[in-house]
């Protein structure tokens, strides 16, 4: 993709970081966000289009601290001029001589993949901060970092027992694309595209940048056409690259993390069914951690439900890994075969059912983004709760239930197909929750489909 898509209110944000940067003193940014939602490309762009002063680029790869130390130099005196005694060897003398630099003028510097100083002298951090402190006042520098473990960049700055423990001035969390901005992304690659095609493209991405770009670019516009570049074959991208995420996040432990993510992907979706579909007991502690440490699942309660309602469910919040999970972990020995076409046929049958999932978390996200609303969920009973009228057990739930700002409520029934929406039966549901929840309330129906998006 050569056009640079959205991203305007995070550059604003580092245009004024930068500006209190050169007129005051050094600022340190800190951007986060999962990988490949286009962080460097970000930065990139962001130094092209500041080109009255330096913009300094350091790529932290698993080489020694001497050979990264002498790479730094080189970008140095490309870019500030400077000269760099061949006898700089570690990473404090190089920063020390980069604050010396920016006493005299301003300038921006970007480290990429920042925690794989961990891996090349974890000192280096006690060196940034002890460093930082004796300089940042009297100098003008725009310090961005940014890392692609979540796991390792959380440690660094939020870990109390980390040197650069509350060192940092902003961060800046970059998100996966808005829809607006994926339609935007679709259209200028194929204007007469169709809703399907614009479904395919978020149940299989989620708005992550680098995804949308590997597609489009191939020409994968349409839903079989995405599919068949996603089962190109064992080296397909796609194939090797929820394992690569994962097992970096995870480490040794990622075995039983990848156990329960494919059973969230399969629907199991209570702690009590993964217990006992995976027959392990006691996974509360590995349920938190994936979702408070890593952010990759979420608790789901009726709207209504206090913090302590046991009613939770949970759910894949990242597009890709339920994609992932749902088909490239499950067939695994499809791929191991490389039996793709068999894979390629099971998730073209299996794709209806599964994009219904993903075609309501795309309009949860269009609600979220139109900033009308308080809350944003949606509400349901056990079977065991309640019946229908004719007696049979039916599991109530609504889709979504939306509050506005203005306290008015909006519940919505989404469907793939328009047809099979029936007000009759949504207003059945929604007259059982107000026995339960926003009593008196007048409430506005609607269904969702993909004529909708």
């Amino acid at each position: 993709m050569k056009k640079f898509y959205d991203r305007a209110q995070e550059m604003a944000q580092l245009k004024e970081l930068q500006r209190q940067s050169y007129s005051d003193y050094t600022r340190f940014v800190v951007l986060t966000g999962r990988r490949r939602v286009g962080k460097t490309s970000l930065v990139y762009r962001f130094l092209q289009e500041n080109t009255s002063t330096p913009g300094l680029y350091f790529f932290v790869g698993r080489k020694t601290e001497a050979m990264l130390v002498e790479s730094f130099a080189e970008e140095m005196q490309t870019k500030l001029g400077e000269y760099i005694p061949n006898s700089v060897r570690s990473f404090r003398e190089l920063f020390r001589m980069i604050l010396e630099v920016a006493k005299r003028r301003p300038f921006t510097l970007f480290i990429d993949e920042f925690q794989e100083f961990d891996n090349v002298n974890p000192g280096i951090f006690s060196d940034i901060q002890e460093l930082l402190d004796a300089y940042k006042k009297e100098t003008h520098l725009c310090l961005i970092v940014s890392g692609s473990i979540f796991r390792l960049m959380e440690k660094i700055f939020k870990d109390e027992n980390q040197p650069l423990f509350g060192r940092d001035d902003a961060t800046i969390r970059l998100m996966p694309f808005s829809t607006d901005t994926i339609k935007e992304i679709l259209h200028d690659y194929k204007p007469n595209y169709t809703e399907e095609d614009l479904l395919a493209l978020w149940t299989i991405t989620g708005g992550v940048a680098r995804y949308i770009e590997l597609l489009m670019n191939n020409g994968c516009t349409s839903l079989k056409k995405m599919m068949r570049y996603v089962c190109s074959g064992g080296d397909s991208f796609f194939v090797d690259e929820g394992r690569k995420i994962l097992i970096q996040e995870f480490g040794k432990q990622y075995g039983t993390y990848f156990s329960i993510l494919g059973q969230i992907a399969r629907g199991e979706v209570t702690q009590a069914q993964i217990e006992g579909t995976l027959g392990m007991q006691s996974l509360g502690g590995q349920l938190k951690i994936l979702e408070e440490r890593y952010g990759i699942i979420r608790k789901k309660r009726p709207i209504g439900a206090g913090e302590n309602s046991q009613t939770v469910r949970y759910e894949i919040q990242d597009n890709f890994f339920r994609f992932w999970f749902r088909y490239i972990q499950r067939y695994s020995s499809l791929i191991e075969l490389q039996n793709m076409p068999a894979l390629e046929e099971i998730m073209l049958a299996d794709y209806p059912s599964f994009s219904g999932i993903a075609l309501e978390h795309w309009f949860r996200a269009q609600l979220i983004e139109s900033h009308r609303y308080q809350r944003i969920g949606g509400w349901w009973l056990g079977k065991d709760s309640c019946k229908n009228q004719k007696g049979n057990n039916d599991e109530m739930e609504i889709d979504i239930v939306a509050e506005t700002l203005d306290g008015e409520i909006e519940v919505f029934e989404v469907k793939r197909n328009p047809e099979k929406y029936h007000e009759t039966r949504l207003r059945e549901k929604v007259e059982h929750m107000q026995k339960h929840l926003f009593k008196g309330k007048t409430i506005a129906l609607k269904g969702l489909s993909m004529r909708d998006m």
